[in-house]
């Protein structure tokens, strides 16, 4: 069965919108920098809207009661989403949802009014599904960084297996005093700005933001009369079974995720939408892995071109595998590769073209979106035009 894409949405630190995000990435200006106490962060920001109308459908302040900050963001990218799709209320009844987070609404559980309220992420599931009235299967998936890709996966078995003919997939996480508090710990983040793909990489900077796609079957967007925007061309999964918190070094199960999201589309990809967050060891071993897939499928790696959207965006968590989807189909419709930011010296253990200064045009169209997480899970899909 064909699953297809029929709406986005976005909500990110260049604000509200899809629109608003690709300009952001085009420009590659932007220079996320650490929290300037990894402990104490300062007050959140404005949730990325001019002059916002609280009154506006899938505003964040009209959410409904119980949500956080997660979950705000999370209902202003579906609402965009399922706008773009044309979806009725009783479209939704049926629909499924997939919610990729990593800590869900955790400021409900670190503000000072609530102590002791522990944080749920299937909170945040409970909360769009109020809100928008999603009827269908509800899902909640917590596989760390990885969570996103992995929504957007399970959402796809969902049309699959006829669970849904309509799922909103979607990912979401906020900035939280916990995350930075112990990636600080472990010496994780980088004292100077996030840099994936230059040599002197030292580590992730932390983000916040959610995104959603519109999934369902090709049969479904024809008889509602909409446009699909992206297909689904394949998908794999893994698990390291390596450690808690470090890849597997030689990159086996990464690279079996690749592979099974290969086999089932065209050809090699034009480019990759990295999970790259300037972790040296993470990045080397996902390259390799991307790379040798790619290579044994009949692809030549240096002819794909490798895109880590974390340099301007920060580290997004559960939203990072959603955003690698939305991205995807946006690099699908204009054929053009974003250029990478922050990059001085290219780090030469990179098979792949590295954009740089502008962007690129996309040689084939198909891009896979690679997905890593804490305690080794891997989710990698494959995305192809539509004709």
């Amino acid at each position: 069965m064909t699953v297809v894409v029929t709406g986005l949405g976005a909500v990110t630190c260049f604000g509200a919108g899809v629109d608003a995000l690709w300009d952001g990435l085009l420009r590659a200006d932007r220079l996320p920098v650490p929290a300037p106490d990894a402990c104490g962060l300062p007050e959140p920001p404005p949730l990325y809207a001019a002059d916002p109308d609280p009154s506006a459908p899938g505003f964040p302040a009209a959410h409904g009661e119980g949500a956080g900050r997660t979950g705000a963001l999370l209902l202003s990218a579906v609402a965009e989403a399922v706008a773009e799709a044309g979806l009725t209320d009783e479209d939704l009844l049926d629909a499924g949802l997939t919610v990729g987070t990593s800590l869900g609404d955790i400021d409900l559980a670190e503000g000072p009014a609530a102590p002791g309220r522990p944080p749920a992420t299937h909170r945040v599931t409970a909360v769009v599904a109020g809100r928008f009235g999603i009827g269908g299967p509800g899902h909640t998936l917590s596989t760390a960084c990885s969570a996103g890709t992995y929504a957007v996966g399970w959402a796809a078995e969902l049309i699959e297996t006829g669970q849904a003919d309509v799922v909103i997939a979607c990912g979401g996480d906020a900035f939280s005093r916990v995350a930075v508090g112990t990636l600080h710990r472990f010496g994780l983040l980088d004292p100077v700005c996030c840099r994936p793909f230059d040599t002197g990489r030292a580590g992730m900077v932390t983000g916040e933001g959610a995104a959603a796609a519109v999934l369902e079957s090709a049969a479904s967007a024809r008889r509602r009369g909409v446009s699909a925007q992206a297909v689904l061309a394949g998908q794999g999964w893994s698990c390291d079974a390596h450690h808690p918190m470090a890849p597997e070094p030689s990159g086996e199960q990464l690279g079996r995720s690749v592979a099974g999201a290969l086999a089932t589309t065209s050809g090699p990809p034009g480019a990759v939408v990295l999970h790259r967050a300037g972790v040296a060891l993470n990045d080397s071993v996902e390259s390799t892995a991307v790379s040798g897939a790619v290579t044994a499928a009949g692809g030549d790696a240096a002819e794909v071109a490798g895109y880590a959207p974390k340099a301007v965006m920060g580290h997004t968590a559960g939203a990072a595998g959603v955003f690698g989807c939305v991205i995807a189909a946006r690099i699908l419709r204009h054929g053009l590769v974003p250029p990478n930011a922050h990059v001085e010296s290219v780090d030469p253990a990179c098979p792949m073209t590295v954009p740089l200064g502008g962007p690129v045009p996309l040689s084939r169209p198909s891009v896979l979106v690679s997905g890593t997480g804490f305690g080794g899970n891997n989710a990698v899909l494959a995305w192809e035009a539509t004709g």
